[in-house]
């Protein structure tokens, strides 16, 4: 039996009681970008879309519809990448908790399947702020290890993205074609990290580069994304058993974060630091 609301299923008079019995809501948000050549371009999307799915079963919260879109401009020069630029992005997540926050809604988490978003994300929540609504934004890849030390993401479309694949649809991933990527380097001294840094004599510079630049399939290694030490685990080696304890898993703690982050007040911004009025 479900303790929360899917907001997508409901008439308007359901939602209004939804909304009356509940003020914490749950934006599943992602991208819909390429994902190499073994996971389908919907992966940021549906990763969160079934972890909120389950997390309405274990939490009284409305779940909203899932934003499929987000910034990934980067990645556009691979067929089915779908982007909004960072500030059509940001003024979406607005307008949409414009409209939340007219029903009562007091406290804000995003499930976020993107690291393409998290600007925008940031800037919503400093709007929410403004307003003295407490938000939060969940990554997968920073909540795996907490739930199993294992689960290290190395990359884009690595072992732990196509075991969660695997948990909401087998069908859907391609294991003939998945294999370890590696990175184009920018020189024999700029080794390249990701599509957003480079390492130099030790130190860590960002530069700004389209997915393409450094791999032609699509997939490619994070190296720094994580605590990882092992950049050598096959994205083959991704298994439904493991998808499934990871969206469960998932589910399970933010469950849990939630019952804690419904406790957060926030006083006016006016009223705090130095400038306070008083």
């Amino acid at each position: 039996m479900e303790k929360g609301y899917m907001l997508e299923k409901l008439t308007w008079p359901k939602a209004k009681k939804a909304f009356e019995d509940t003020t914490f809501v749950v934006i599943p948000i992602g991208s819909t970008e390429q994902h190499g050549p073994h996971l389908p371009v919907g992966t940021d999307f549906m990763v969160p879309r079934e972890i909120a799915a389950r997390l309405v079963k274990k939490s009284k919260v409305i779940v909203t519809p899932t934003i499929p879109f987000g910034y990934a401009k980067y990645h556009t020069t691979f067929p089915g990448t779908m982007s909004l630029h960072e500030d059509t992005l940001r003024q979406v997540l607005i307008d949409l908790c414009e409209d939340l926050l007219k029903y009562g809604t007091t406290h804000i988490l995003f499930i976020d399947g993107h690291g393409g978003n998290l600007n925008a994300l940031r800037q919503c929540g400093i709007w929410l702020r403004e307003r003295c609504i407490p938000s939060a934004v969940a990554v997968w890849w920073q909540i795996a290890p907490a739930i199993d030390p294992s689960w290290q993401a190395i990359g884009h479309a690595d072992y732990v993205e196509v075991s969660a694949v695997l948990g909401i649809d087998e069908s859907l991933v391609d294991m003939d074609v998945a294999r370890l990527p590696k990175n184009k380097d920018l020189s024999d001294k700029l080794v390249t990290l990701d599509p957003h840094s480079t390492k130099f004599q030790g130190g860590v510079v960002g530069v700004n580069l389209f997915t393409a630049d450094i791999t032609d399939t699509g997939d490619l290694m994070e190296f720094g994304l994580t605590g990882a030490k092992d950049y050598t685990i096959e994205p083959s080696t991704g298994t439904k058993e493991i998808g499934e304890r990871f969206l469960e898993g998932q589910a399970d703690y933010l469950a849990n974060f939630i019952e804690e982050f419904r406790k957060v007040t926030l006083p006016p911004v006016e009223t705090t630091g130095p400038l306070a009025k008083k």
